[in-house]
């Protein structure tokens, strides 16, 4: 590391209809270091990184690269002034060999015919002999691990005399010996003089690998400094800013009887998750981006996992979605315009989809139960909608999850998941729908609540389940003491004394 700047980030932000996604980022990034970015999801790091690879062009501010003017427009610019970027979803071809992915583009022509471009692939063989011997630039690209494909992807780079490497969540698919080479290869880039901006969720490869790290938040920067001396606890504040605790109302209907056991759940990513659920309660899972909560959500709802799981005391597998509706549960999902609405349609018609056989009579669909039950829902859920033909893509965010909530209620499902229930709603309608969340506990409804959000479980579950790399640290109860500085070191995956 010699000190100087390579990147230097000033008041950058950018707009796009109706959303300010970067707001006035200032900082710098030292040569030769590995800078790690951190933030939630929607804190605007993969915003950043798109303006900075040439994906969107910034709104405002300025960037200069190796001390000159840098303000590329397509992804093309971004490489040829030396940044590449080694995405997540590898983008090679399996179908040709290492050599016709290494020079893809950028093939020499002769009488009309491509040829390949010596020079390179001689450059482009010592640089992949460097990182792993084992493979030849005669291997088909079909046949490598997915550790092997981010080899090829990193010599391409530097074949391109790549000056920085930006690693989005490089390890998100990797076996752990393939992490380890990884990190090996980040240790050897630096040592070679490539700057690495390095994108992860995941604290332990942050501490191990980085020099200096920006935390993101809400759209800004929050600060940069270096690793050296941060405690784990310290990071996870910055990221999430202040934690109001006070507005927590206990749910009044939490009865003795068990809706939900969980014993010891197992999956490729969870471990021995164990838990209940009682009538009426609300309990939150909690953790950062990657920790597990989603996949606890999921092994309720349609995916198979070792351990056991009882449903109102009987053993119960819950690995199919129609078992999982059978058994009385069902789903408002993260996702809610690819898996919870048909946009396309009205209230009317999205309403009894999770439930049919409230509409129908032999066979046929009566429209008017399919009336009488959105006039219903419309007016309980106070969902804002000209009538209830009004279709359900043209609705505000926190409609269109009224609506998911209500074919939810439809149902009559006595267990509702909810995952990210709030995500990209405003802050009137998520108070909204916090209301109609203990409402339904009020009913003696069992809640699940998955959120990476802790203000949100804070204010609204009665028991808190926090995760940390697939497993389940410690379930703390709701109130007055709450300890939010004990939960930020447990879902930062430090040791807490007994």
């Amino acid at each position: 590391m010699d000190g100087s700047n390579i990147l230097e980030i000033r008041d950058v932000g950018k707009a796009f209809p109706g959303v300010v996604a970067l707001k006035g980022v200032s900082f710098d990034i030292k040569r030769n270091t590995v800078h790690c970015i951190v933030g939630e999801n929607g804190a605007g790091k993969s915003t950043f990184i798109k303006i900075l690879t040439g994906v969107h062009e910034r709104s405002s501010g300025e960037i200069t690269l190796d001390g000159k003017p840098f303000a590329p427009t397509r992804v093309r610019d971004a490489m040829a002034a030396g940044i590449s970027v080694l995405y997540q979803e590898l983008n090679v071809v399996d179908e040709l060999t290492i050599a016709g992915n290494l020079t893809l583009g950028q093939e020499a022509h002769s009488f009309g015919f491509p040829k390949q471009d010596t020079a390179i692939l001689e450059k482009a063989a010592g640089i992949l002999a460097s990182f792993d011997e084992s493979i030849s630039m005669d291997t088909l690209v079909g046949s490598l691990s997915v550790a092997q494909k981010q080899v090829v992807e990193i010599t391409k780079a530097l074949c391109s005399d790549c000056a920085v490497l930006v690693m989005d969540e490089p390890t998100a698919s990797l076996s752990l010996g393939e992490t380890r080479k990884l990190f090996d290869t980040v240790a050897r880039l630096k040592a070679s003089g490539v700057t690495i901006i390095f994108i992860s969720h995941k604290l332990d490869e942050i501490f191990e690998n980085g020099d200096y790290i920006t935390i993101f938040r809400d759209g800004e920067m929050i600060e940069t400094r270096s690793l050296e001396g941060l405690e784990r606890s310290d990071l996870v504040r910055m990221m999430l800013g202040k934690v109001v605790v006070n507005d927590y109302v206990p749910s009044p209907a939490i009865q003795t009887e068990t809706a939900l056991e969980v014993r010891n759940a197992t999956t490729r990513k969870l471990r021995n998750v164990s838990f209940d659920l009682q009538k009426g309660e609300i309990l939150g899972f909690y953790g950062l981006v990657g920790a597990g909560k989603t996949e606890v959500c999921e092994i309720l709802y349609g995916h198979p996992c070792a351990g056991e799981i009882r449903v109102k005391g009987k053993a119960t597998r819950l690995d199919d979605v129609r078992k999982s509706l059978k058994a009385g549960l069902a789903l408002v999902p993260e996702e809610r315009r690819e898996a919870g609405i048909f946009g396309l349609l009205g209230i009317r018609q999205n309403i009894p989809l999770m439930n049919m056989a409230n509409v129908k009579s032999h066979g046929l669909v009566r429209r008017a139960e399919e009336n009488r039950l959105a006039d219903h829902y419309i007016d309980a859920l106070s969902i804002a909608a000209r009538d209830r033909e009004h279709q359900v893509s043209l609705l505000s965010g926190g409609n269109q999850q009224k609506v998911v909530i209500a074919k939810c209620l439809n149902r009559d499902s006595d267990i509702i998941l909810m995952d990210e229930p709030t995500r990209g709603v405003d802050v009137g309608a998520k108070q909204e729908i916090h209301d109609i969340i203990r409402e339904l506990a009020g009913q003696g409804k069992s809640i699940i609540v998955f959120t990476s959000e802790l203000q949100e479980v804070v204010q609204l579950c009665d028991r808190i389940a926090l995760m940390y790399d697939g497993a389940l640290r410690q379930i703390v109860q709701n109130g007055p003491d709450l300890d939010t500085d004990h939960i930020m070191k447990l879902v930062a995956g430090e040791e807490i004394e007994a």
